[in-house]
């Protein structure tokens, strides 16, 4: 196996290097974000904070669901880089405009054009690498991309809680607002040559999304996606306000946040590329199956990994080992996903394809923090974090029977076709 990957594909362009170095910085501004609103905001009372932080995470998912597709669209026109640029250039003044207000409302509004700012970056930016990589290596290559994702995530959160700690919240968003603006200087130095685009279609938003959906592989793994989306939208919007009232420090969710991300992002290149050898549905599976996993060890099993203290959090080995080894499995899902959608789609329509990818995110993300925002309204007291947990395993429960019907018709699909294949 790791001889076949050694050999297959191992060539990285030059413009994909300097895009997920990019997307590292951007992710790392934004998974320092998500600590520092959340010790940002006012409250009263642990409720109210967890009220705070949802009421102002909801315009973010909305905004960039509603405008990832035209973006898309736009970079198969324009060019990926111009808009890669002009989104990110935005996120960096909306985040020092954070520094005006801690309004609820007002955050609130500028969390929504920074959705927008982000939808700009994420559909053109894996365009550009369906553009730039060969298919035999594409899975690799959306691995690296997710990778560089999740890696920002990891290494901003851990800046995020030591800003908590030793800088606040107004000095963080300042540095944060650099490091994006660093991004888009990044991008727009070193990015000097972009494959042609493709000017053959001229369809509008919504014609493009259809030719996308008529795509049986895509159309079957969309709903997967988007629950993936809603379990991550739930992890990284009330988890740091949760641990916040719990009396953890800053640092310590961080580092927690941290090891949580080395586990789910180290091998996506290795998964992305294990998609290109063995298909993609497989490993699409195991990642589904993995992230499983996790939320019914935290549900039912959590005794066993973890206890809470007065001295903060304790660890028990034997139920963090295999929290761990599922932990590594759950970032399978995403990179070979993202192969299968570029695989599936035509040339001209990359940009529009991908933009169902940040489009998934933005309603996933969405639908994560409206239903949670329901819940934390419904429940009216602290037991809110628990039902937030309750609607996490039942909608990871439902992308374990929406992977296995989709395994399985892949399977019937194949020996249809070879049948065919076979009476010709």
């Amino acid at each position: 196996m790791f001889s076949a990957l050694k050999s297959r594909g191992i060539h990285t362009p030059w413009h994909l290097r300097v895009l997920y170095l990019s997307t590292f910085l951007l992710r790392t501004a934004f998974g320092a974000l998500l600590l520092l609103i959340a010790s940002y905001v006012p409250y009263e009372t642990d409720y109210e904070a967890l009220l705070n932080v949802a009421i102002i995470a909801v315009p973010y998912p909305l905004a960039e669901m509603l405008t990832a597709n035209y973006f898309g669209l736009l970079s198969d026109r324009t060019g990926r880089k111009v808009i890669i640029v002009a989104g990110t250039s935005v996120a960096a003044v909306v985040v020092t405009l954070y520094t005006l207000s801690n309004n609820v409302w007002y955050l609130a509004a500028m969390h929504g054009i920074h959705g927008i700012g982000a939808a700009a970056t994420v559909a053109p930016a894996i365009a550009m690498i369906a553009d730039h990589a060969d298919k035999c290596d594409r899975g690799r290559q959306m691995g690296w991309f997710d990778y560089s994702t999740f890696l920002g995530y990891i290494i901003g959160a851990v800046v995020g809680g030591f800003m908590i700690d030793f800088t606040g919240p107004i000095a963080g968003f300042v540095m944060v607002a650099v490091l994006l603006g660093s991004s888009a200087v990044m991008l727009q130095l070193l990015v000097r040559k972009e494959k042609p685009v493709v000017k053959a279609s001229n369809m509008e938003g919504f014609q493009a999304l259809k030719k996308v959906f008529k795509i049986k592989e895509i159309r079957l793994m969309f709903p997967i996606w988007l629950i993936i989306a809603t379990l991550l939208g739930l992890a990284i919007t009330y988890l740091p306000r949760i641990m916040l009232s719990e009396d953890m420090s800053g640092t310590t969710i961080g580092i927690m946040f941290g090891a949580a991300g080395v586990a789910l992002g180290l091998l996506q290149p290795f998964w992305g590329k294990v998609s290109d050898i063995v298909g993609r549905i497989p490993v699409m599976a195991y990642g589904v199956f993995s992230i499983f996993g996790i939320v019914l060890m935290v549900l039912f099993f959590s005794d066993y990994a973890f206890v809470m203290t007065d001295d903060g959090i304790e660890f028990k080995l034997l139920g963090m080992i295999p929290l761990g080894i599922l932990g590594l499995g759950a970032g399978a899902f995403v990179p070979a996903a993202l192969a299968m959608m570029a695989d599936s789609s035509d040339e001209e329509c990359y940009g529009a394809t991908m933009g169902l990818y940040s489009f998934a995110l933005g309603f996933g993300a969405f639908i994560a923090e409206a239903l949670g925002l329901g819940i934390i309204l419904a429940s009216g007291d602290d037991r809110a974090p628990v039902w937030l947990l309750y609607l996490a395993a039942a909608l990871i429960f439902l992308a374990v029977i929406m992977m296995i019907r989709f395994f399985l018709v892949s399977v019937i699909a194949k020996k249809l076709a070879s049948r065919r294949n076979v009476s010709k």
